[in-house]
């Protein structure tokens, strides 16, 4: 029984932030641009803390298609901050997806969980890979389609240190 629980706990929290980084029912929002990332705090009832995320909607190169979210946000005071990923559906998900960062070491991820609005992963925000997104200037995200055709999309970090930092 124990062996499912971890699971189907680490299912809710998935679900639960990335329900959080949907700005459907803010009763009120704010939003401030840092370069190509946004930062957006919400509050959904009046009472509630804000909460709030960085996000940046890349596009393909090859047809400037809209086809992924990347969103940071820290789920809790006391932990790190998470970075969270939202590709299409249609992924071919045995391999994951590819993250490089300027000319540095390539990341793979698996991809989590798939659902209606598209195919979700996250990862803690720390350590080297949180020095590299603040010091880098493009990151690369590599997926395949269902046709196993790679897609390379450029996620510019121009920003990213500034809008970071009013997380906080």
């Amino acid at each position: 029984m124990l062996a499912n629980a971890r699971p189907i706990t680490a299912l809710a929290v998935l679900l639960y932030v990335l329900a959080s980084l949907a700005p459907a029912h803010a009763i009120t929002a704010r939003e401030k641009d840092f370069q190509d990332w946004r930062l957006r705090c919400e509050k959904t009832k009046e009472d509630d803390p804000e909460r709030c995320f960085i996000i940046q909607v890349a596009k393909t190169d090859k047809d400037a298609r809209d086809v992924l979210r990347i969103g940071v946000r820290y789920p809790e005071a006391d932990k790190p901050a998470m970075v969270f990923l939202t590709l299409p559906l249609g992924v071919y998900l045995p391999n994951g997806l590819l993250l490089q960062i300027d000319e540095g070491e390539t990341l793979r991820i698996p991809v989590e969980i798939c659902l209606p609005n598209g195919c979700h992963t996250r990862m803690a925000l720390e350590g080297e890979l949180l020095k590299n997104l603040k010091s880098g200037r493009l990151a690369k995200v590599a997926f395949q389609d269902s046709r196993q055709q790679q897609i390379t999309v450029p996620i510019s970090l121009a920003g990213f240190t500034a809008a970071f930092a009013a997380l906080k």
